[in-house]
Protein backbone atom coordinates (compact mmCIF):
# COMPACT_ATOMS: atom_id res chain seq x y z
CA UNK A 1 0.00 0.00 0.00
CA UNK A 2 2.93 2.32 0.63
CA UNK A 3 3.58 5.15 -1.80
CA UNK A 4 6.83 7.04 -2.19
CA UNK A 5 5.73 10.40 -3.56
CA UNK A 6 2.80 12.74 -3.96
CA UNK A 7 3.97 13.91 -7.40
CA UNK A 8 1.08 14.07 -9.90
CA UNK A 9 -1.29 12.99 -7.13
CA UNK A 10 -4.33 15.20 -6.46
CA UNK A 11 -3.82 17.04 -3.20
CA UNK A 12 -5.49 19.13 -0.51
CA UNK A 13 -3.64 22.37 0.37
CA UNK A 14 -4.06 23.71 3.91
CA UNK A 15 -2.77 27.23 4.52
CA UNK A 16 -2.55 28.97 7.90
CA UNK A 17 -4.50 26.60 10.18
CA UNK A 18 -4.79 28.25 13.61
CA UNK A 19 -7.72 26.55 15.34
CA UNK A 20 -7.14 25.73 19.03
CA UNK A 21 -3.42 25.01 19.45
CA UNK A 22 -2.53 24.75 15.74
CA UNK A 23 0.34 27.18 15.16
CA UNK A 24 -0.51 28.68 11.77
CA UNK A 25 0.50 25.48 10.00
CA UNK A 26 0.44 24.91 6.26
CA UNK A 27 0.79 21.54 4.56
CA UNK A 28 -0.17 19.50 1.52
CA UNK A 29 -2.01 16.20 1.91
CA UNK A 30 -2.35 13.68 -0.95
CA UNK A 31 -5.84 12.61 -2.01
CA UNK A 32 -6.98 9.10 -2.93
CA UNK A 33 -4.48 7.76 -0.41
CA UNK A 34 -4.48 6.44 3.15
CA UNK A 35 -3.20 9.30 5.30
CA UNK A 36 -2.46 8.92 9.02
CA UNK A 37 -2.42 11.86 11.42
CA UNK A 38 -0.61 10.95 14.61
CA UNK A 39 0.95 12.55 17.67
CA UNK A 40 0.61 12.74 21.44
CA UNK A 41 -2.75 13.34 23.07
CA UNK A 42 -3.63 17.01 22.67
CA UNK A 43 -1.07 17.55 19.92
CA UNK A 44 -3.70 18.88 17.48
CA UNK A 45 -4.36 15.89 15.24
CA UNK A 46 -8.12 15.80 15.91
CA UNK A 47 -8.29 19.57 15.51
CA UNK A 48 -6.63 19.34 12.13
CA UNK A 49 -8.51 16.30 10.82
CA UNK A 50 -12.02 16.73 12.24
CA UNK A 51 -12.41 20.36 13.27
CA UNK A 52 -10.55 21.84 10.31
CA UNK A 53 -10.54 19.50 7.29
CA UNK A 54 -13.94 17.90 7.81
CA UNK A 55 -15.69 21.04 9.01
CA UNK A 56 -14.43 23.19 6.16
CA UNK A 57 -15.36 20.49 3.65
CA UNK A 58 -18.89 20.42 5.09
CA UNK A 59 -19.13 24.21 4.95
CA UNK A 60 -17.85 24.41 1.36
CA UNK A 61 -20.23 21.67 0.25
CA UNK A 62 -23.24 23.47 1.75
CA UNK A 63 -22.08 26.74 0.22
CA UNK A 64 -21.83 25.13 -3.23
CA UNK A 65 -25.53 24.26 -2.99
CA UNK A 66 -26.45 27.80 -2.04
CA UNK A 67 -27.42 26.70 1.46
CA UNK A 68 -26.96 29.22 4.26
CA UNK A 69 -23.83 28.35 6.24
CA UNK A 70 -24.33 30.65 9.21
CA UNK A 71 -24.58 27.62 11.51
CA UNK A 72 -21.33 26.14 10.17
CA UNK A 73 -18.60 28.68 10.75
CA UNK A 74 -15.31 28.65 8.86
CA UNK A 75 -12.55 27.15 11.02
CA UNK A 76 -9.56 29.34 11.81
CA UNK A 77 -7.65 28.74 8.59
CA UNK A 78 -6.62 31.03 5.73
CA UNK A 79 -7.70 28.55 3.06
CA UNK A 80 -8.13 24.89 2.18
CA UNK A 81 -8.25 23.96 -1.48
CA UNK A 82 -8.75 20.62 -3.19
CA UNK A 83 -11.32 19.40 -0.69
CA UNK A 84 -13.83 16.65 -1.47
CA UNK A 85 -17.24 16.14 0.20
CA UNK A 86 -16.40 14.49 3.51
CA UNK A 87 -17.91 12.04 5.96
CA UNK A 88 -16.72 11.90 9.55
CA UNK A 89 -16.58 8.44 11.13
CA UNK A 90 -15.68 9.47 14.66
CA UNK A 91 -15.67 7.85 18.09
CA UNK A 92 -19.05 9.13 19.23
CA UNK A 93 -21.49 6.26 19.79
CA UNK A 94 -24.54 6.49 17.58
CA UNK A 95 -27.50 7.94 19.47
CA UNK A 96 -29.96 5.08 19.21
CA UNK A 97 -33.01 4.14 21.22
CA UNK A 98 -33.71 0.95 23.17
CA UNK A 99 -35.28 -0.71 20.11
CA UNK A 100 -32.13 -0.37 18.01
CA UNK A 101 -29.90 -3.42 17.66
CA UNK A 102 -26.83 -4.29 15.62
CA UNK A 103 -29.20 -6.01 13.20
CA UNK A 104 -31.53 -3.03 12.72
CA UNK A 105 -28.72 -0.45 12.64
CA UNK A 106 -26.92 -2.31 9.85
CA UNK A 107 -30.14 -3.44 8.10
CA UNK A 108 -28.90 -7.03 8.17
CA UNK A 109 -31.92 -8.05 10.25
CA UNK A 110 -34.16 -6.55 7.55
CA UNK A 111 -32.70 -9.01 5.04
CA UNK A 112 -33.15 -11.88 7.49
CA UNK A 113 -36.81 -10.93 7.91
CA UNK A 114 -37.19 -10.94 4.15
CA UNK A 115 -35.57 -14.36 3.91
CA UNK A 116 -37.73 -15.88 6.67
CA UNK A 117 -40.92 -14.46 5.13
CA UNK A 118 -40.03 -16.00 1.74
CA UNK A 119 -38.81 -19.50 2.59
CA UNK A 120 -39.61 -20.03 6.28
CA UNK A 121 -41.49 -23.14 7.45
CA UNK A 122 -43.62 -23.32 10.61
CA UNK A 123 -45.84 -25.65 12.60
CA UNK A 124 -49.59 -25.31 12.08
CA UNK A 125 -51.07 -23.85 15.30
CA UNK A 126 -54.07 -26.18 14.90
CA UNK A 127 -52.60 -29.60 13.99
CA UNK A 128 -48.89 -29.08 14.64
CA UNK A 129 -47.83 -30.35 11.22
CA UNK A 130 -45.12 -28.48 9.35
CA UNK A 131 -46.35 -25.93 6.81
CA UNK A 132 -43.88 -25.40 3.94
CA UNK A 133 -43.41 -22.03 2.20
CA UNK A 134 -46.27 -21.22 -0.13
CA UNK A 135 -44.20 -19.05 -2.51
CA UNK A 136 -47.55 -17.31 -2.98
CA UNK A 137 -46.27 -13.74 -3.01
CA UNK A 138 -44.05 -12.40 -5.73
CA UNK A 139 -40.60 -11.27 -4.56
CA UNK A 140 -41.38 -7.84 -5.93
CA UNK A 141 -44.23 -7.46 -3.46
CA UNK A 142 -41.96 -7.27 -0.44
CA UNK A 143 -42.42 -3.53 0.01
CA UNK A 144 -46.12 -4.14 0.56
CA UNK A 145 -45.32 -7.13 2.76
CA UNK A 146 -43.06 -4.96 4.92
CA UNK A 147 -46.01 -2.75 5.76
CA UNK A 148 -47.97 -5.82 6.90
CA UNK A 149 -50.92 -7.55 5.30
CA UNK A 150 -53.85 -7.37 7.65
CA UNK A 151 -56.27 -10.29 7.78
CA UNK A 152 -54.73 -12.36 4.97
CA UNK A 153 -54.39 -16.08 5.63
CA UNK A 154 -53.92 -19.39 3.86
CA UNK A 155 -55.23 -22.85 4.63
CA UNK A 156 -53.01 -25.41 6.33
CA UNK A 157 -52.31 -28.13 3.73
CA UNK A 158 -52.83 -30.81 6.40
CA UNK A 159 -55.96 -29.75 8.32
CA UNK A 160 -57.26 -26.76 6.29
CA UNK A 161 -57.19 -24.50 9.35
CA UNK A 162 -56.63 -20.83 8.46
CA UNK A 163 -53.02 -19.75 9.05
CA UNK A 164 -51.93 -16.07 8.88
CA UNK A 165 -49.70 -15.29 5.90
CA UNK A 166 -46.05 -14.72 6.73
CA UNK A 167 -44.84 -11.21 5.86
CA UNK A 168 -41.76 -9.23 6.81
CA UNK A 169 -43.73 -7.56 9.60
CA UNK A 170 -44.20 -10.99 11.18
CA UNK A 171 -40.52 -10.90 12.13
CA UNK A 172 -40.23 -7.27 13.23
CA UNK A 173 -40.23 -6.47 16.94
CA UNK A 174 -41.21 -2.91 15.97
CA UNK A 175 -44.53 -4.01 14.44
CA UNK A 176 -47.58 -5.52 16.18
CA UNK A 177 -47.52 -8.52 13.82
CA UNK A 178 -44.16 -9.63 15.18
CA UNK A 179 -43.57 -7.95 18.53
CA UNK A 180 -43.90 -9.91 21.75
CA UNK A 181 -47.14 -8.62 23.32
CA UNK A 182 -45.75 -8.84 26.86
CA UNK A 183 -42.82 -6.45 26.32
CA UNK A 184 -44.04 -4.78 23.09
CA UNK A 185 -40.83 -5.80 21.37
CA UNK A 186 -38.34 -4.33 23.85
CA UNK A 187 -37.12 -7.72 25.08
CA UNK A 188 -37.22 -6.56 28.67
CA UNK A 189 -39.77 -5.45 31.21
CA UNK A 190 -39.57 -2.97 34.05
CA UNK A 191 -40.32 -4.51 37.40
CA UNK A 192 -40.76 -2.70 40.68
CA UNK A 193 -38.49 -3.96 43.43
CA UNK A 194 -41.19 -4.53 46.04
CA UNK A 195 -38.60 -4.56 48.84
CA UNK A 196 -37.94 -0.85 48.28
CA UNK A 197 -41.64 -0.02 48.75
CA UNK A 198 -42.70 -2.49 51.44
CA UNK A 199 -40.99 -3.91 54.54
CA UNK A 200 -42.43 -7.42 54.34
CA UNK A 201 -41.25 -8.29 57.85
CA UNK A 202 -43.64 -5.69 59.23
CA UNK A 203 -47.44 -5.46 59.16
CA UNK A 204 -49.43 -2.83 57.28
CA UNK A 205 -50.76 -1.44 60.57
CA UNK A 206 -47.20 -1.12 61.88
CA UNK A 207 -46.07 0.87 58.82
CA UNK A 208 -44.84 -1.80 56.36
CA UNK A 209 -45.53 0.47 53.37
CA UNK A 210 -42.52 2.77 53.34
CA UNK A 211 -44.21 5.64 51.50
CA UNK A 212 -47.22 5.89 53.83
CA UNK A 213 -47.01 8.41 56.69
CA UNK A 214 -49.05 7.52 59.77
CA UNK A 215 -52.18 9.38 58.70
CA UNK A 216 -52.14 7.60 55.30
CA UNK A 217 -51.82 4.27 57.11
CA UNK A 218 -54.91 5.12 59.17
CA UNK A 219 -56.82 6.10 56.02
CA UNK A 220 -55.88 2.99 54.01
CA UNK A 221 -56.44 0.34 56.67
CA UNK A 222 -60.26 0.48 56.41
CA UNK A 223 -60.02 0.53 52.60
CA UNK A 224 -58.06 -2.74 52.61
CA UNK A 225 -60.54 -4.34 55.00
CA UNK A 226 -63.47 -3.14 52.86
CA UNK A 227 -61.87 -4.58 49.72
CA UNK A 228 -61.35 -7.92 51.43
CA UNK A 229 -64.99 -8.01 52.62
CA UNK A 230 -66.20 -7.28 49.07
CA UNK A 231 -64.55 -10.50 47.89
CA UNK A 232 -65.29 -12.52 51.05
CA UNK A 233 -61.62 -12.54 51.97
CA UNK A 234 -59.82 -11.86 55.21
CA UNK A 235 -57.09 -9.22 55.43
CA UNK A 236 -55.33 -9.11 58.79
CA UNK A 237 -53.59 -5.75 58.89
CA UNK A 238 -51.59 -6.82 61.98
CA UNK A 239 -49.87 -9.78 60.25
CA UNK A 240 -46.44 -9.24 58.63
CA UNK A 241 -46.81 -8.81 54.88
CA UNK A 242 -44.56 -11.82 54.25
CA UNK A 243 -47.06 -14.04 56.12
CA UNK A 244 -50.19 -12.84 54.31
CA UNK A 245 -52.08 -15.22 52.05
CA UNK A 246 -51.15 -14.79 48.36
CA UNK A 247 -54.45 -13.09 47.50
CA UNK A 248 -54.11 -10.62 50.39
CA UNK A 249 -50.52 -9.79 49.46
CA UNK A 250 -51.49 -9.21 45.81
CA UNK A 251 -54.42 -7.06 46.92
CA UNK A 252 -52.04 -4.85 48.93
CA UNK A 253 -49.39 -4.64 46.22
CA UNK A 254 -51.42 -4.52 43.00
CA UNK A 255 -55.01 -3.57 43.87
CA UNK A 256 -58.45 -4.94 43.11
CA UNK A 257 -58.34 -4.36 39.33
CA UNK A 258 -54.97 -5.99 38.70
CA UNK A 259 -54.52 -9.33 36.93
CA UNK A 260 -52.25 -10.37 39.82
CA UNK A 261 -55.18 -10.13 42.25
CA UNK A 262 -58.01 -11.16 39.91
CA UNK A 263 -56.34 -14.51 39.18
CA UNK A 264 -57.17 -15.59 42.76
CA UNK A 265 -60.91 -15.01 42.34
CA UNK A 266 -63.52 -17.48 41.12
CA UNK A 267 -65.13 -16.80 37.74
CA UNK A 268 -67.84 -14.15 37.93
CA UNK A 269 -66.50 -12.63 41.14
CA UNK A 270 -64.15 -10.07 39.58
CA UNK A 271 -66.40 -6.97 39.63
CA UNK A 272 -64.50 -4.40 41.74
CA UNK A 273 -66.10 -2.25 44.45
CA UNK A 274 -67.89 0.80 43.07
CA UNK A 275 -66.12 3.37 45.27
CA UNK A 276 -62.79 3.90 47.00
CA UNK A 277 -64.51 3.94 50.37
CA UNK A 278 -66.18 0.68 49.46
CA UNK A 279 -62.81 -1.00 48.84
CA UNK A 280 -61.69 0.06 45.36
CA UNK A 281 -58.07 -0.10 46.50
CA UNK A 282 -55.43 0.78 43.87
CA UNK A 283 -52.44 -1.13 45.25
CA UNK A 284 -49.05 0.10 46.41
CA UNK A 285 -47.11 -0.94 43.28
CA UNK A 286 -49.87 0.10 40.87
CA UNK A 287 -50.09 3.56 42.47
CA UNK A 288 -46.31 3.89 42.31
CA UNK A 289 -46.25 3.09 38.56
CA UNK A 290 -49.16 5.50 37.90
CA UNK A 291 -47.31 8.35 39.60
CA UNK A 292 -44.15 7.45 37.69
CA UNK A 293 -46.03 7.61 34.36
CA UNK A 294 -47.68 10.92 35.33
CA UNK A 295 -44.35 12.55 36.21
CA UNK A 296 -42.01 10.87 33.75
CA UNK A 297 -41.00 14.30 32.39
CA UNK A 298 -39.87 15.40 35.85
CA UNK A 299 -36.20 14.38 35.77
CA UNK A 300 -35.61 14.57 39.52
CA UNK A 301 -38.75 12.56 40.34
CA UNK A 302 -38.03 10.03 37.60
CA UNK A 303 -34.48 9.42 38.78
CA UNK A 304 -35.64 8.99 42.36
CA UNK A 305 -38.44 6.61 41.35
CA UNK A 306 -36.15 4.51 39.17
CA UNK A 307 -34.15 3.52 42.24
CA UNK A 308 -37.11 1.26 43.02
CA UNK A 309 -37.26 -0.25 39.52
CA UNK A 310 -35.26 -2.99 37.83
CA UNK A 311 -35.14 -4.14 34.22
CA UNK A 312 -35.16 -7.83 33.46
CA UNK A 313 -35.50 -10.04 30.41
CA UNK A 314 -39.10 -10.54 29.32
CA UNK A 315 -40.27 -13.94 30.53
CA UNK A 316 -42.68 -14.41 27.62
CA UNK A 317 -40.09 -14.08 24.83
CA UNK A 318 -36.89 -14.72 26.86
CA UNK A 319 -35.54 -11.36 25.70
CA UNK A 320 -35.84 -12.20 21.99
CA UNK A 321 -38.45 -9.43 21.42
CA UNK A 322 -40.59 -11.54 19.04
CA UNK A 323 -43.90 -13.31 19.63
CA UNK A 324 -43.93 -17.10 19.83
CA UNK A 325 -45.54 -17.68 16.43
CA UNK A 326 -42.70 -15.78 14.74
CA UNK A 327 -40.01 -17.55 16.72
CA UNK A 328 -41.40 -20.91 15.59
CA UNK A 329 -40.69 -20.20 11.90
CA UNK A 330 -37.43 -21.75 10.72
CA UNK A 331 -35.16 -21.68 7.69
CA UNK A 332 -33.35 -25.01 7.43
CA UNK A 333 -33.89 -25.65 11.12
CA UNK A 334 -32.80 -22.22 12.35
CA UNK A 335 -35.21 -19.71 13.90
CA UNK A 336 -34.69 -16.04 13.20
CA UNK A 337 -33.97 -15.34 16.88
CA UNK A 338 -31.38 -18.16 16.81
CA UNK A 339 -29.77 -16.49 13.79
CA UNK A 340 -29.73 -13.18 15.65
CA UNK A 341 -27.80 -14.85 18.51
CA UNK A 342 -25.02 -16.16 16.25
CA UNK A 343 -21.75 -14.19 16.15
CA UNK A 344 -21.56 -12.48 12.76
CA UNK A 345 -18.67 -14.62 11.57
CA UNK A 346 -20.71 -17.79 12.31
CA UNK A 347 -23.76 -16.25 10.66
CA UNK A 348 -21.64 -15.60 7.56
CA UNK A 349 -20.71 -19.29 7.44
CA UNK A 350 -24.37 -20.35 7.78
CA UNK A 351 -25.44 -18.00 4.98
CA UNK A 352 -22.70 -19.35 2.72
CA UNK A 353 -24.16 -22.87 3.14
CA UNK A 354 -27.74 -21.91 2.23
CA UNK A 355 -27.36 -22.62 -1.48
CA UNK A 356 -26.35 -26.22 -0.82
CA UNK A 357 -29.33 -26.70 1.51
CA UNK A 358 -31.98 -25.10 -0.69
CA UNK A 359 -34.32 -26.68 -3.21
CA UNK A 360 -34.86 -25.13 -6.63
CA UNK A 361 -37.97 -23.16 -5.61
CA UNK A 362 -36.39 -22.05 -2.35
CA UNK A 363 -33.27 -20.81 -4.06
CA UNK A 364 -35.24 -18.93 -6.70
CA UNK A 365 -36.86 -16.89 -3.96
CA UNK A 366 -33.84 -16.76 -1.64
CA UNK A 367 -30.94 -16.08 -4.03
CA UNK A 368 -31.33 -12.28 -4.44
CA UNK A 369 -31.77 -11.87 -0.68
CA UNK A 370 -28.84 -14.13 0.18
CA UNK A 371 -26.52 -12.26 -2.21
CA UNK A 372 -27.15 -8.93 -0.45
CA UNK A 373 -27.20 -10.53 2.99
CA UNK A 374 -23.88 -12.28 2.44
CA UNK A 375 -22.20 -9.08 1.30
CA UNK A 376 -23.48 -7.02 4.24
CA UNK A 377 -22.44 -9.57 6.84
CA UNK A 378 -19.03 -10.05 5.21
CA UNK A 379 -18.36 -6.31 5.33
CA UNK A 380 -19.08 -6.31 9.06
CA UNK A 381 -16.78 -9.26 9.64
CA UNK A 382 -14.07 -7.52 7.60
CA UNK A 383 -14.20 -4.43 9.82
CA UNK A 384 -13.41 -6.57 12.87
CA UNK A 385 -16.81 -6.94 14.56
CA UNK A 386 -17.42 -10.59 13.65
CA UNK A 387 -17.90 -11.39 17.36
CA UNK A 388 -21.01 -9.19 17.64
CA UNK A 389 -24.51 -10.59 17.26
CA UNK A 390 -27.45 -9.02 15.44
CA UNK A 391 -29.53 -9.08 18.61
CA UNK A 392 -27.09 -6.97 20.62
CA UNK A 393 -28.51 -3.61 21.65
CA UNK A 394 -26.93 -0.63 19.90
CA UNK A 395 -26.62 1.29 23.15
CA UNK A 396 -24.36 -1.46 24.55
CA UNK A 397 -21.73 -0.97 21.82
CA UNK A 398 -18.43 0.73 22.51
CA UNK A 399 -17.49 3.84 20.57
CA UNK A 400 -15.03 1.82 18.47
CA UNK A 401 -17.65 -0.80 17.65
CA UNK A 402 -20.18 1.83 16.59
CA UNK A 403 -17.53 3.42 14.39
CA UNK A 404 -16.73 0.13 12.66
CA UNK A 405 -20.42 -0.50 11.95
CA UNK A 406 -20.54 2.85 10.16
CA UNK A 407 -17.31 2.02 8.35
CA UNK A 408 -18.85 -1.22 7.07
CA UNK A 409 -21.78 0.80 5.70
CA UNK A 410 -19.37 3.02 3.75
CA UNK A 411 -18.08 0.00 1.87
CA UNK A 412 -21.53 -0.50 0.40
CA UNK A 413 -21.82 3.05 -0.88
CA UNK A 414 -21.71 3.61 -4.63
CA UNK A 415 -20.14 7.06 -4.21
CA UNK A 416 -16.59 7.87 -5.32
CA UNK A 417 -14.23 10.75 -4.67
CA UNK A 418 -15.27 11.23 -1.02
CA UNK A 419 -13.07 12.26 1.88
CA UNK A 420 -13.48 9.93 4.86
CA UNK A 421 -12.12 11.17 8.19
CA UNK A 422 -11.78 8.42 10.81
CA UNK A 423 -11.00 8.77 14.49
CA UNK A 424 -8.78 5.89 15.70
CA UNK A 425 -10.66 3.01 14.06
CA UNK A 426 -8.39 0.42 15.71
CA UNK A 427 -9.55 1.38 19.23
CA UNK A 428 -10.54 -1.81 21.03
CA UNK A 429 -9.69 -3.90 17.97
CA UNK A 430 -7.85 -7.18 18.46
CA UNK A 431 -4.44 -7.14 16.81
CA UNK A 432 -5.42 -10.09 14.62
CA UNK A 433 -8.22 -8.02 13.07
CA UNK A 434 -6.06 -5.02 12.17
CA UNK A 435 -5.10 -6.58 8.81
CA UNK A 436 -8.80 -6.94 7.96
CA UNK A 437 -9.40 -3.30 8.85
CA UNK A 438 -6.49 -2.22 6.70
CA UNK A 439 -7.99 -4.17 3.81
CA UNK A 440 -11.25 -2.24 4.32
CA UNK A 441 -9.41 1.09 4.28
CA UNK A 442 -7.53 0.05 1.16
CA UNK A 443 -10.79 -0.88 -0.55
CA UNK A 444 -12.05 2.65 0.12
CA UNK A 445 -8.87 4.10 -1.39
CA UNK A 446 -9.08 1.76 -4.38
CA UNK A 447 -12.65 2.96 -4.95
CA UNK A 448 -11.31 6.49 -5.46
CA UNK A 449 -11.80 7.88 -1.95
CA UNK A 450 -9.38 9.78 0.27
CA UNK A 451 -9.00 8.35 3.78
CA UNK A 452 -7.60 10.45 6.61
CA UNK A 453 -7.40 8.62 9.91
CA UNK A 454 -6.27 9.73 13.35
CA UNK A 455 -4.26 6.76 14.56
CA UNK A 456 -1.51 5.50 16.89
CA UNK A 457 -1.47 1.91 15.69
CA UNK A 458 1.96 1.05 14.28
CA UNK A 459 0.64 -1.41 11.71
CA UNK A 460 -1.72 1.21 10.29
CA UNK A 461 1.11 3.75 10.13
CA UNK A 462 3.41 1.33 8.33
CA UNK A 463 0.69 0.48 5.81
CA UNK A 464 -0.27 4.09 5.12
CA UNK A 465 0.74 6.18 2.10
CA UNK A 466 1.41 9.39 4.03
CA UNK A 467 1.90 10.40 7.66
CA UNK A 468 1.42 13.80 9.30
CA UNK A 469 2.91 13.80 12.81
CA UNK A 470 1.83 16.63 15.09
CA UNK A 471 3.44 17.72 18.33
CA UNK A 472 6.00 17.70 19.66
CA UNK A 473 3.97 17.68 22.89
CA UNK A 474 0.32 18.09 23.81
CA UNK A 475 -1.64 21.25 24.58
CA UNK A 476 0.38 24.46 24.41
CA UNK A 477 3.45 22.42 23.45
CA UNK A 478 1.73 20.96 20.39
CA UNK A 479 0.20 22.25 17.19
CA UNK A 480 3.34 21.92 15.04
CA UNK A 481 3.94 19.58 12.12
CA UNK A 482 6.78 17.52 13.57
CA UNK A 483 7.17 15.33 10.49
CA UNK A 484 5.32 14.56 7.29
CA UNK A 485 5.91 12.24 4.36
CA UNK A 486 5.84 8.56 3.55
CA UNK A 487 6.32 6.11 6.42
CA UNK A 488 9.91 5.58 5.33
CA UNK A 489 10.62 9.32 5.23
CA UNK A 490 9.06 9.95 8.64
CA UNK A 491 10.98 7.03 10.16
CA UNK A 492 14.26 8.56 9.02
CA UNK A 493 13.53 12.04 10.37
CA UNK A 494 15.91 13.23 13.08
CA UNK A 495 15.64 15.90 15.75
CA UNK A 496 16.46 19.39 14.52
CA UNK A 497 16.87 22.37 16.83
CA UNK A 498 15.41 22.56 20.34
CA UNK A 499 12.42 20.25 19.80
CA UNK A 500 12.64 17.24 22.20
CA UNK A 501 13.37 13.83 20.69
CA UNK A 502 10.51 11.29 20.52
CA UNK A 503 10.63 7.69 19.36
CA UNK A 504 9.19 7.23 15.87
CA UNK A 505 6.70 4.53 14.98
CA UNK A 506 9.46 2.34 13.58
CA UNK A 507 11.60 2.81 16.66
CA UNK A 508 13.50 5.75 15.16
CA UNK A 509 13.94 9.03 17.06
CA UNK A 510 12.60 11.99 15.19
CA UNK A 511 11.75 15.64 15.82
CA UNK A 512 10.76 18.72 13.87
Amino acid sequence: MNGSTVDRTPVMHIKGARLHNLTNISLTIPKQKLVVMTGLSGSGKSTLALDTLHRESHRQYMESWGVATAGVSRPSVDSITGLSPSVSVDQRPAGRGPRSTVGTATEVFTYLRLLWSRIGVRPCPACGEEIPPSYAHDPEGDEEAEAGVEGESAACPHCSAPVPQLVMGSFSFNKPAGACPSCTGLGEVIRVDVRTLVDEESSVAAGAVRGWPRQLVERNLPLLRAAARHYDLTFDTDVPVAELAAESRDLLLYGVESPEFVRHLPAGATEPPATVAGGRFEGVVTAFMRRYADRVDDTDYRQKAERSMVKEACGACAGTRLRGESRAVTVHGLGITDAARLPLDELADWIAELRAFSTGDEWRFAEPVVADLEERVRRLVDTGVGYLTLGQSSISLSAGESQRLRLAALLGSGLTGMLYVLDEPTTGLHAADTARLLDVLQRLVDAGHSVVTIEHNLDVMRASNWIVDLGPEGGAGGGLVVAEGTPEQVAETRRVGPVPVRVGFCGQPYGR
